[in-house]
């Protein structure tokens, strides 16, 4: 995979779309009636930010968190 430098420098460009398009869809959701109670109160924006705030702590196990904020945790049918 190469060293820190070559993995940043072959994925900055594709995270950046990836913020830029978070970003565009949260203001969206924003500009749209209602839109600033759904992202005060929609569970689904409240797991993005608990998701956000992962992506900013060091570590190395983000992904693994990230993936058990949206896993659903509700119990399999009987």
């Amino acid at each position: 995979m190469g060293d820190a430098k070559q993995t940043l420098d072959r994925y900055f460009l594709e995270m950046r779309w990836r913020c830029l398009s978070l970003a565009a869809d949260l203001d969206r959701i924003e500009r749209a009636a209602g839109g600033p109670a759904v992202l005060e109160s929609d569970p689904r924006v409240q797991k993005l930010r608990e998701a956000l705030s992962v992506l900013t702590r060091a570590g190395p196990t983000r992904a693994e968190q990230v993936q058990t904020i949206f896993s659903d945790k509700t119990p399999p049918p009987r």
